[in-house]
């Protein structure tokens, strides 16, 4: 039986594996900025591309308007602008009027700006557009600014490439300068862009009085001009003043030089953005525009992020390379802007942006409380649950039951949420709050008062059902639901933007792995129950590991150790240790092959699973998991509740798995008459475990997973007391 069953699961591996080898994205409907200078000969276009893991366009996965043909005409100039701490808010049609022609005439989208640290400071920024990673400053309590270069030396540049050297994220300090050889720089930010790995920046002026001509001049000798405009945060700074700016910039390009007084004889391109946050005090989306040749009016997007209207800063380096005639094949973070047309007009697009920027301030803003409350009620819920039956509590039962059922329906409705437009209340926070409870308890009326109410798993299946529904439902449609809810992913923190996080993934399992008791329970033949858990999980690696879906690497080895247990007590097969191991490493070994077979294909075609396997043959993947350890590890060490998480997680499943020992009365008699939920239970504690150690969010697995768990429990509990009194009242007679 094991060896079939072991076959079997290296089969579902087998099958994962090929996925990815079909799911690559090709070329899509999107606009890729700078493709005008892929236009200009074949063999240029096919170095750029190259050189840009995962340049593949997203635009069909994004739901924006296919953008128009690129004629093959020879691209212009372009001009990055760069200034720090300018978010959509701050951009107003009649007080900032150049600002907001880039509005209407171009592409724009929300612009993370994570760097190293929770917040970023001007340099952050620049060093990121220089090397195309996460790189930052030496740690101050105030933002330091960039210093004017000295005889072409960038001042402080020791101190960055100490920083990237440190900070585990592998900063390459000067790709851009290796990458495109012709760039000017203007401004001391844009100097430490352009500078050499050395620190030494070739073409350099201060920002002049006369910026319309500087720019001018600079773009007709230049493919590429790298422009400061300085940090908004900074006291006394003129959002007047960089608006003028903005208009100078925008004048200079739109008059075309003399005939042969540059390189280039198309229109040039113009970049705009913030790229960072430009103080240590907090952190916020940040404004990022382009205009130009072939670019109409449409929200940005690029293959690091697959949603529209939201770029990171690591995008810009890889977007600017797009411009160079040869580059390197290179391992950017990020991938090139790309555009997705849209019909929607500028103050649409612009409440677009601002809506993202509303939804992410109130995600921080709730998370703050929201997660300790709950963990308090949850805690009291299961108190309760222990002692009712206990003593007289009667009045309690009833209670119990709905609340817990309330209570399980919350984690999915915290990713509902995003299907009202609660963004747009004057009061976010409270309608975000309102829609959460709404739809809990829309969940839990429609588990009370179906016609599976009067079963003993019945309302509970239904929330449990819910759930696996709606997160499969999000990752097939670009997982929209889980951008900037209380359990969905962090934008600023910047570390996932499609597929499927680890809290929904930690959320997903924990239902998935409940309704396949459920499911196995009502199924009488145990071979039919075996077939049921190992179609199941190969649906669910194919959903959660193909790339363009759920591209989570860690959920097959997850799924695969977890449902293995439920597996061999569906098929009435004894979990031993040699068993577990045996199949833990047939897990190990299928998902190695991923790595290798992703890994042998073309550089431009792997997935992250190639790329990965890659930085373990280049020994940076040490850099990488050392990354990650480090995560978790600041995840746990939080405060105090996160350090006493561990202990509180195996608390919860020690009541779970063994309630005679704590005296949790008529739980022991719905497992004897449910003996497969038990197994559930115990391979629900299998999972998330391996989660814990597998995902980079460690604890926080487990963490999720038993916001479901406990009022589960707690329900169940009322539910056994319930039935208990019924049997007794109907004589003995046990109601199925």
């Amino acid at each position: 039986m094991i060896r079939r069953l072991l076959l079997v699961l290296l089969a579902t591996c087998a099958l994962v594996t090929g996925m990815p080898w079909a799911a690559v994205p090709s070329s899509g409907p999107s606009v890729p900025i700078g493709a005008a200078a892929s236009a200009a000969g074949a063999q240029g276009s096919a170095a750029s591309t190259a050189g840009v893991p995962g340049s593949a366009s997203a635009g069909s996965a994004l739901g924006g308007t296919p953008a128009h043909a690129i004629p093959p005409v020879v691209a212009g100039p372009t001009v990055f602008v760069g200034v720090s701490g300018l978010t959509f808010e701050q951009i107003d049609p009649y007080l900032t009027p150049h600002l907001w022609s880039l509005v209407e005439d171009g592409a724009i989208g929300t612009m993370t700006p994570r760097s190293v640290r929770s917040t970023s400071c001007p340099v952050d920024g620049w060093l990121a557009i220089g090397s195309g990673r996460r790189a930052a400053d030496e740690a101050h309590r105030i933002c330091r600014d960039p210093g004017e270069p000295v005889e072409s030396w960038v001042p402080d540049w020791a101190v960055y490439r100490l920083q990237a050297e440190q900070d585990n994220y592998d900063a390459p300090l000067g790709t851009l300068h290796e990458a495109i050889a012709d760039v000017h720089a203007i401004g001391p930010g844009a100097a430490i862009a352009a500078a050499g790995a050395d620190g030494r920046v070739d073409s350099y002026a201060p920002v002049s009085e006369d910026l319309a001509a500087q720019v001018g001049e600079s773009a007709a000798e230049h493919p590429l001009t790298v422009l400061d405009l300085g940090n908004t945060q900074e006291p006394g700074y003129s959002l007047i003043a960089l608006d003028a700016q903005i208009g100078e910039v925008r004048e200079a390009l739109a008059h075309t030089p003399e005939p042969g007084a540059r390189p280039a004889d198309g229109a040039p391109t113009l970049i705009v953005a913030s790229i960072s946050d430009g103080w240590s005090e907090s952190s916020a989306m940040q404004f990022s525009a382009v205009v130009g040749p072939f670019h109409d009016s449409g929200v940005l997007t690029s293959t690091s992020t697959q949603q529209p209207g939201l770029v990171q800063t690591t995008d810009i380096l890889p977007t600017l390379v797009r411009h160079a005639p040869a580059v390197p094949e290179r391992n950017f973070a990020g991938a090139p802007l790309e555009e997705t047309g849209s019909d929607a007009e500028a103050p649409a697009r612009y409440q677009q942006m601002l809506d993202r920027q509303v939804a992410v301030a109130t995600q921080a803003a709730l998370s703050v409380w929201f997660f300790p409350v709950m963990a308090s009620i949850l805690a009291v819920l299961l108190v309760i649950a222990v002692l009712v039956g206990r003593r007289d509590m009667d009045r309690v039962r009833g209670p119990l039951r709905g609340l817990g059922l309330f209570f399980a329906a919350l984690p999915v409705s915290t990713y509902l949420v995003n299907l009202v437009p609660w963004e747009r209340s004057t009061s976010p926070d409270v309608a975000m709050l309102a829609a959460l409870a709404g739809w809990a308890l829309a969940l839990t009326l429609l588990g009370l008062l179906g016609p599976w109410r009067h079963r003993v798993l019945g309302p509970i299946t239904v929330i449990a059902a819910a759930t696996v529904l709606v997160l499969a439902a999000d990752v097939i449609a670009g997982s929209p639901l889980q951008m900037s809810t209380l359990l969905g992913e962090p934008l600023l923190i910047a570390s996932r933007f499609y597929g499927i996080g680890n809290s929904a993934l930690a959320l997903f399992c924990t239902a998935l792995v409940f309704l396949l008791g459920v499911v196995c329970q009502a199924i009488g033949n145990r071979w039919v129950r075996l077939t049921t858990v190992l179609v199941t999980t190969l649906a669910a690696c194919i959903l959660l590991a193909t790339p363009g879906l759920g591209t989570k690497f860690g959920s097959v080895p997850t799924l695969i150790i977890g449902l293995a247990v439920l597996a061999l007590a569906a098929a009435g097969v004894r979990l031993s240790i040699k068993r577990l191991l045996l199949i833990t490493g047939a897990a190990g070994l299928a998902m190695l092959l991923v790595l290798v077979l992703d890994w042998l294909r073309p550089a431009e075609q792997r997935t992250h699973f190639g790329r990965f396997f890659d930085s373990i043959l280049s020994g940076e993947a040490g850099a990488v998991l050392m990354r990650k350890i480090g995560m978790n590890i600041d995840i746990l060490t939080q405060s105090w509740m996160t350090l006493l998480l561990p202990v509180i997680i195996a608390g919860v499943f020690w009541v779970i798995l063994s309630p005679r020992r704590v005296s949790v009365p008529h739980l022991p008699e719905l497992y004897r008459r449910y003996p497969m939920m038990r197994a559930a239970m115990a391979s629900l504690a299998v999972l998330l475990a391996v989660g814990t150690v597998i995902n980079d969010s460690g604890i926080v697995v487990p963490a999720v997973g038993i916001l479901f768990i406990i009022p589960a429990f707690a329900h169940l509990v009322g539910q056994a007391e319930a039935e208990a009194i019924r049997t007794e009242r109907s004589g003995g007679r046990e109601e199925h």
